[in-house]
């Protein structure tokens, strides 16, 4: 694969899930103004000039280095892909026909992305000299492990002759590959036990223990635990979001890195539910836990567990 000479490149820029390794960089070099390929570096920014808090810790612009450390399972990757012309506005050469692709290569298997415009362009676009391509890529996380984003971009270079006329023309392409880790934001344990009723036997009671740690480095707001059960149980909270005529909801428990937190549920059998459903060794399911987060820097994640189950009586 033939590797495009300068001024062709791409930069990419835009990892909002992982904050330690911003750096302050503009993905154009700055010619002077009087220069008919100069572009405002305020471009680059994700906010206007004039906007920047003090108080805020990092830079203005966010770049994503070929290795930056570690993303959670249950967030989202992202990021934009830009596709920059730094050739001057009298280059003999005329790039058209710009495609970015990319392709997320997990443990599991590679997975093809789906490129969301960042701007108003056009299917095979003609990127003029001192403009850019840009696309933004978003994936869920799901499984631990290395994880490689691949990008590959093509175009068409022609070369221009002193009448204006087209001369030649051929199709460049490249690749690029940046690895990271994902690992688990939160470690799950549960505990199913049976629980008092004073019904009969055939409807029954049963408390869902669970202890979540946070695994991640920075602090996490937990938002929603619930229990979604089978059709033949219903669940009910016991947690700071239960509802109770003697009690009011208490603000989302904050989690700093290896705090651990204890909730719990109480899952009780319908009596006009349908039968019970039960595996083939013979355990009956109850329902599956669903968890969903916040970073410090407001990212979202999300955590399902596998089917809750408990020995038959």
């Amino acid at each position: 694969m033939e590797q495009p000479k300068e001024p062709h490149s791409v930069s990419l820029k835009g990892a909002d899930f992982y904050t330690d390794l911003l750096n302050h960089q503009f993905p154009l070099p700055l010619p002077p103004k009087s220069s008919a390929s100069y572009i405002n570096p305020g471009t680059a920014l994700d906010h206007k000039p004039g906007e920047n808090d003090d108080e805020f810790i990092f830079d203005p612009v966010l770049t994503l280095p070929p290795s930056f450390g570690s993303a959670y399972v249950g967030e989202t990757f992202s990021c934009t892909l830009c596709a920059n012309n730094e050739l001057l506005a009298d280059a003999d050469r005329l790039v058209s026909s710009v495609k970015i692709e990319a392709e997320m290569q997990a443990p599991s298997g590679t997975n093809p992305l789906q490129l969301m415009q960042a701007d108003d362009d056009s299917p095979n676009p003609q990127v003029k000299p001192g403009e850019s391509l840009q696309k933004i890529v978003q994936f869920d996380l799901r499984e631990e492990g290395s994880h490689t984003l691949a990008v590959n971009l093509s175009y068409s270079e022609t070369t221009i002759s002193k009448d204006q006329a087209a001369s030649s023309g051929r199709v460049r392409t490249f690749r690029k590959l940046y690895q990271f880790v994902a690992r688990s934001c939160l470690s799950v344990r549960t505990k199913v036990s049976s629980a008092p009723s004073a019904d009969s036997e055939d409807r029954q009671k049963y408390i869902i223990e669970v202890q979540l740690e946070n695994m991640a480095d920075g602090t996490i707001t937990l938002k929603t635990v619930t229990f979604n059960t089978k059709p033949t149980f219903k669940s009910t909270s016991l947690n700071w979001d239960a509802v109770q005529s003697d009690m009011q909801h208490t603000s989302s428990p904050v989690m700093a890195p290896r705090d651990v937190i204890q909730i719990a549920f109480l899952v009780d059998q319908r009596t006009d539910g349908p039968d019970k459903e039960v595996t083939k060794d013979g355990r009956i399911i109850l329902g599956q836990l669903s968890i969903q987060w916040r970073t410090e820097m407001g990212d979202s994640g999300f955590l399902s567990t596998g089917w809750l189950t408990t020995k038959r009586r």
